[in-house]
């Protein structure tokens, strides 16, 4: 039990805060970390749960926590902006904010010829697939599965590993990319990858769809993110009068 001054001037559910973003920012919880339920904090601060819930709209309404229906209280992750308007990686936007992501290689399937009618890149040659988990301070923020074009290059499960996508292009297949189209909803993950970002059965993930073209207009690329909900922001700048119901597109 951690005892509480319930003689002093600050209330009780503000000294219960106080304890938790201290636990917070000493990294004893981390980021996307479930806290302990209502209950274990009732019998932690010996309290009741109203003081409990207080304690909780305190973090909740500072941005340090988040509630889920049915899943429970979590530690806010990262705040990630990824602007539209530039042509960069998510592994890019994420250096480029001061984070040091890690990733792992969780699937890799080798280039194999595949016809143009597989619906997900326009191939010449051989077609790459691979599945990626972003992490930011231990925590998993996204998964990427990727369909590539190697345009008859071989490319291995290691370079993969060593290289974000648009590196692979690049220096490996030796493509340049000219353009990416994105897409942005929301969508239920794969049971796996909810499991994976901490999301429930029934919570919504955030859907990136990203396909990218050479100059000829050739697809390199296709990548969808399972992006986690809370920490993800896109940003989008234009020169005039930025007319988004012309944007708003039905999704069958």
């Amino acid at each position: 039990m951690i005892r509480l001054n319930r003689d002093g001037h600050t209330a009780l559910y503000l000294q219960i805060a106080q304890k938790l973003l201290h636990d917070i920012e000493t990294k004893k919880l981390l980021p996307l970390e479930k806290l302990p339920s209502e209950y274990e904090l009732t019998q932690l601060f010996d309290v009741s749960r109203v003081t409990v819930r207080q304690a909780i709209r305190v973090l909740v309404d500072q941005g340090l926590v988040v509630s889920r229906q049915g899943k429970g209280v979590f530690v806010s992750g990262p705040k990630v902006n990824q602007e539209l308007k530039t042509l960069r990686g998510f592994y890019d936007s994420l250096v480029a904010q001061g984070y040091d992501p890690k990733t792992e290689l969780i699937e890799f399937e080798p280039p194999r010829d595949i016809m143009a009618a597989d619906g997900q890149v326009a191939a010449l040659g051989n077609v790459l697939r691979f599945t990626r988990v972003y992490r930011v301070d231990d925590a998993v923020v996204a998964i990427a599965q990727c369909t590539m074009s190697c345009f008859g290059v071989e490319v291995s499960r290691e370079q993969v590993e060593a290289n974000p996508v648009y590196a692979v292009l690049h220096d490996i297949v030796k493509r340049k990319v000219a353009s990416a189209s994105t897409s942005i909803l929301a969508v239920r993950a794969p049971s796996g990858f909810s499991e994976l970002l901490s999301l429930g059965e029934e919570a919504m993930s955030l859907l990136m769809d990203r396909t990218s073209f050479d100059e000829e207009g050739l697809i390199l690329e296709r990548t969808r993110f399972y992006i986690q909900p809370e920490i993800f922001a896109f940003q989008l700048e234009v020169s005039g009068p930025m007319q988004i119901s012309s944007s708003i597109r039905k999704v069958s």
